[in-house]
């Protein structure tokens, strides 16, 4: 005689109602919880850091600029550096796979570059930035986003101080590719500077040159936050 020794216990899972609907709850939940990720249109970050002999001391604020940018990076983003000094050096388009994509690059606490010629000149920079943009711009329609961490901006040898007619019409041109500008500068008179002859156009916020890395990060995470929800609004519009 033969004996079947099959219980209850080992039928197919499939087929419990409740160990279906419980695989089914997760799928949901998982399905909810990586949709935020795709969901959001692919944007292009510039991220400009000052590497000039004067933000020499500037590794804390260089790496928390990259550490909140990538704190706001989606799949599909990609992601340009821009240290500039006497000139800026456009890096190669790194494209985002996930927030920790940069983790390595963030870390760094040496200057890209350093200077040739004495000065930061702010107006070669806005011109390096305008072409790379809309370089990229013929291979990716997406709306971007351009952050410049300053130390201070100081003319080349035989150049006068900032020329802020041209600065508004290059903020203007790059602007018109669809671009957000924020610029991350120390209080003072740039500052004011800036705000004054940009109001109404790039945002301009302060930043804290301390050590302390709680108090650079708390001055720099608003202005990074808003450059990236205008940037993401922008890019849910043109789709």
């Amino acid at each position: 005689m033969t004996i079947n020794y099959t219980t209850e216990s080992e039928k197919s899972w499939y087929k419990s109602p409740a160990i279906v609907a419980a695989l089914g709850v997760s799928a949901i939940a998982f399905g909810a919880f990586l949709y935020p990720e795709f969901a959001n249109q692919p944007i292009v970050h510039y991220r400009a850091d000052d590497n000039s002999l004067s933000a020499d001391r500037y590794n804390l604020q260089r790496q928390t600029h990259c550490q909140l940018s990538s704190q706001h990076y989606k799949p599909g983003d990609t992601a340009v550096s821009i240290p500039f000094a006497d000139r800026a050096v456009v890096t190669q388009p790194v494209s985002i796979f996930n927030s920790l994509t940069l983790m390595g690059e963030c870390q760094q606490n040496v200057r890209s570059i350093t200077n040739q010629k004495p000065g930061t000149p702010l107006i070669p920079l806005l011109e390096r930035a305008k072409v790379a943009i809309q370089q990229q711009h013929q291979t990716n329609k997406n709306p971007a986003i351009l952050t410049i961490l300053a130390n201070a901006f100081e003319p080349r040898q035989g150049e006068r101080g900032i020329d802020f007619s041209r600065v508004k019409a290059l903020v203007d041109d790059i602007e018109k590719e669809g671009v957000v500008i924020s610029f991350i500068v120390p209080s003072g008179q740039l500052y004011e500077d800036l705000t004054e002859e940009l109001s109404g156009k790039a945002s301009v916020c302060a930043l804290d040159e301390g050590k302390d890395e709680n108090s650079v990060r708390r001055s720099m995470t608003p202005c990074i936050d808003s450059a990236f929800d205008k940037a993401r609004k922008l890019a849910t519009k043109s789709n």
